[in-house]
């Protein structure tokens, strides 16, 4: 007889508890830090129109949709296999964003500050760091052409970074209206642009060597040497980006010498002529951060002054970025930092009889702001101790008929084996304590 496969499908992942609590732990992080930006939340459903998702905004990643077939009367399998869908699962939560915005803007203020977290689904090939369904952590402003949005998204990110302990990564700068400039430069033929921003955009998965090959045989020849020292990452050559495309430069300067400066000296900051970002809906400033020792990023985003439009809108300047919440754990497992707390207290269950007194004081740790998990059942004090280190709780407290009867609580701490006797107002002063 066969068996049902416990394992999920490819790409797809189980998480245990402590890696639930540690991911919950870093959402809530990123979270508060996007509120102290002054971001709010938003939230959109996993599926979408598929006419919607196929609006000639998301590139590549339109190839990689999950696609949902009609339902009911609706489905009709005799059509072709491009009849049978008519939503998909989102793909990133820009593209949602912009529906959300044009049907709300009315009531939204203006700029509009949004921050979304929530899983998307991209049909792709799994590998490390890369899944089918992954988080994404966005922050984003509408309705404003300032340069102080990139300022402002890539500031709120970087302190996410700091507040988790993590490196100083490094920001990678680039506008894809410099991009096109060079191409004038370069007298690339404009059917051929799409292509060569393509085969940049591949950069940091094959290597330059590879997209070296892939530009000669693209543009038939000889790759500018300007271009392939872009791709190799040589040193670059402001003077002469600002003589090409000076007003890109301009915004790119201003951004990155602002960020140096309130940043803290976290960063570094580098203009990167070869950065692109593989979706077709950027349309200025683009942003990378970098992660020592891995490759790929662990964020990004850009300027996105157009994207609106297709939802038969007025035209809205907006900029927003993506944390690659996948990379960024990934990052700090390999860091051996990232580890998950358990509840404050884990309190025992003496008896039957002192159960209601044993929920009580539970009900008064809660109302005071701890974290107290109650062992479900009855038991030997000895496994419910060892149940309280499996939940790595701080503390193990036992309510038994002497410590009941002197109005008090044995606790013991369990990264240490001390263990005490204490009145309600003594033990909610220690367990306060971090």
């Amino acid at each position: 007889m066969s068996t049902i496969p416990t394992t999920p499908p490819s790409g797809f992942r189980d998480f245990l508890p402590d890696s639930c609590a540690l991911r919950a732990q870093v959402i809530e992080t990123i979270s508060r830090v996007y509120r102290s930006y002054g971001f709010c939340p938003i939230d959109t459903p996993a599926a979408e129109d598929l006419a919607m998702l196929m609006g000639k905004a998301g590139g590549e990643n339109e190839k990689l949709i999950f696609k949902i077939m009609k339902r009911g009367e609706k489905l009709d399998l005799s059509k072709g296999a491009g009849e049978l869908a008519d939503m998909g699962l989102r793909f990133d939560l820009t593209l949602p964003l912009a529906r959300y915005y044009s049907r709300y803007r009315g009531v939204l203020p203006t700029p509009f500050k949004a921050f979304h977290i929530g899983p998307v689904w991209r049909a792709e090939r799994a590998q490390k760091g890369r899944y089918r369904e992954f988080i994404q952590c966005d922050a984003d402003i509408l309705g404003s052409d300032s340069v102080q949005c990139e300022i402002e998204v890539v500031s709120a990110v970087l302190t996410v970074f700091k507040q988790l302990g993590l490196d100083a990564p490094a920001v990678l700068l680039n506008d894809r209206r410099m991009i096109f400039a060079l191409c004038d430069h370069w007298k690339i033929p404009e059917d051929r642009r799409g292509a060569l921003c393509i085969a940049l955009d591949k950069l940091d998965k094959v290597g330059a060597e590879a997209v070296l090959a892939d530009l000669a045989e693209l543009l038939g020849g000889a790759v500018p040497e300007d271009l392939a020292a872009f791709v190799q990452g040589g040193e670059t050559d402001l003077d002469f980006l600002k003589t090409v495309a000076p007003e890109p430069m301009a915004g790119l300067l201003q951004i990155r010498d602002t960020l140096a400066q309130v940043s803290d000296s976290y960063g570094p900051f580098t203009i990167s002529p070869s950065l692109v970002r593989g979706l077709d809906y950027y349309t200025g400033t683009v942003f990378e951060f970098r992660s020592p020792g891995l490759a790929g990023s662990i964020g990004g985003g850009g300027r996105y002054d157009r994207l609106t439009e297709q939802f038969g809108g007025a035209k809205t300047p907006a900029c927003g970025l993506s944390i690659g919440f996948e990379r960024l754990m990934l990052v700090m497992e390999e860091a051996g930092g990232a580890k998950a707390s358990g509840p404050d207290a884990c309190l025992t269950v003496f008896s039957d009889e002192l159960r209601l007194q044993t929920l009580g004081l539970a009900k008064r740790l809660r109302a005071a702001g701890l974290s107290v998990d109650v062992y479900p059942g009855t038991g030997k004090l000895k496994a419910q101790f060892k149940y309280a280190d499996a939940v790595k709780a701080r503390y193990a407290l036992v309510l038994g008929p002497d410590e009941a009867a002197a109005g008090k609580v044995k606790a013991k701490e369990l990264a240490t084996g001390a263990e005490a006797a204490f009145g309600i107002e003594e033990l909610l002063a220690r367990l306060a304590k971090p």
